[in-house]
């Protein structure tokens, strides 16, 4: 039971400003996107807003910078790198 807590939190972690590693299948939260810009500097990320019907998706050396205060998901399409500033 415990291996499968640590593996939903690193899964579904929330995120801070910063770089994060992020293996395939991984998703973090942002709480409060607007004004941020994110930047997927390896892999493929799919960036989606809660109750918004426009997803983004990034590929390495893209970047969004976040028009919508929803909280917004980052999931890892492959393993790789996410930089939100």
């Amino acid at each position: 039971p415990s291996d499968l807590l640590v593996a939903l939190q690193r899964v579904m972690a929330p995120a801070t400003s910063g770089v994060h590693g992020l293996d395939k299948g991984a998703t973090i939260w942002i709480a409060r996107p607007l004004g941020r810009t994110v930047t997927c500097e390896t892999g493929t990320l799919w960036l989606t807003f809660d109750n918004e019907t426009a997803d983004v998706i990034l590929e390495a050396g893209q970047s969004h910078l976040c028009a919508k205060a929803s909280k917004l998901a980052i999931h890892a399409l492959t393993a790789g790198r996410v930089s939100v500033a």
